[in-house]
């Protein structure tokens, strides 16, 4: 059987405590014919000699640094070596992950099997920097519509889950204004396309880090508003999106958009949260009118962010 060429496209930045133990894991794969891009976002630490260990060592590894001219961040990174790879099937990856041996091959499978196979999924899990499993299995339990099992919270978009034929991307590729989201704003984009015909690969095959230095972990610590109206610039749209093709608008959809504009709030931005909140679609005026009055009273008093909590679970999609 054929084995085309995968590429697996990685950015990195200050990662060289991490980074040895996902291309460890690249460099066991029992399917063989790969590419791994390395794009470095201007690592301050010892990212490059560890990663040049890597490429001195088998020729598969490829390394560049993002020109300085270029936006700095993660999306420019995987647009960057999304222009570099030369693979039929493409694969992002993160600098701070690791992949199960199988991996690849469990994903290309489905490829070789049905010509028409646009994407494949598979499934994971997180775990912590002492080695254990912190959460149950993502991604392992999906039969419908990748649409479907988004909206039914089934499905999640987390860019390492995917391998894609080259030709579906057709010119989609990372936001570089997004600092948060961006993952799900790029598969949505694509899952979205009419027609598109994904197979899941209902398995654990790789397994996602949580520490204070992943993106997940400096976000929890510290939110900044650049993050917030990125993740909700991505998750408007999805809601939009949802109303306007008459899809399923779901209460896991609307109420990821809704608690987004609540942490917003938090950060006493009145004025951007009332103007949203009379843009929301879906509910009744009487709703857009009690979230309004309570903005009004936490600007006043810094009093009412439960109230602004309990309302949005009380809101009923229409």
């Amino acid at each position: 059987m054929s084995q085309p060429l995968v590429s697996i496209i990685i950015p990195t930045y200050n990662r060289a405590n991490l980074i040895s133990e996902t291309l460890h894991s690249i460099r066991l794969q029992t399917y063989q014919n790969w590419e791994c891009i390395i794009v470095d976002d201007g690592s301050t630490d010892n990212s490059e000699e560890v990663i040049a260990e890597f490429c001195a060592q088998d020729n598969r590894f490829q390394f560049f640094k993002r020109p300085q001219s270029q936006p700095k961040g993660a999306n420019t990174c995987r647009n960057l070596g999304l222009a570099y790879s030369k693979g039929e099937y493409i694969n992002w990856f993160d600098s701070d992950d690791v992949m199960f041996d199988n991996f690849l091959e469990q994903k290309v499978k489905p490829f070789l099997q049905q010509a028409d196979v646009d994407v494949v999924s598979s499934g994971f899990v997180k775990y912590n920097p002492e080695g254990d499993v912190t959460s149950k299995p993502y991604n392992t339990h999906l039969r419908n519509n990748p649409l479907t099992e988004y909206a039914n919270h089934h499905l999640s978009l987390n860019t390492p889950t995917f391998l894609y034929k080259r030709t579906v991307l057709n010119g989609i590729i990372f936001d570089e204004s997004l600092s948060r989201a961006q993952d799900l704003d790029f598969t949505f984009r694509i899952i979205a396309k009419p027609g598109l015909k994904m197979v899941y690969v209902n398995e654990v095959l790789f397994k996602v880090l949580i520490h204070n230095d992943s993106i997940t972990g400096k976000f929890t610590a510290r939110t900044s508003m650049e993050h917030l109206q990125s993740e909700l610039k991505v998750r408007k749209h999805i809601a939009f999106f949802y109303i306007n093709s008459e899809q399923m608008l779901t209460k896991y959809i609307f109420d990821n958009y809704l608690k987004t504009l609540k942490k917003i709030l938090e950060n006493r931005q009145f004025l951007f949260c009332g103007k949203e909140i009379w843009q929301l679609p879906k509910i009744s005026w009487l709703s857009k009118v009690k979230l309004t009055a309570i903005t009004v009273l936490y600007a006043v008093t810094g009093k009412g962010i439960m109230t602004f909590s309990k309302t949005i679970n009380a809101i009923k999609v229409e």
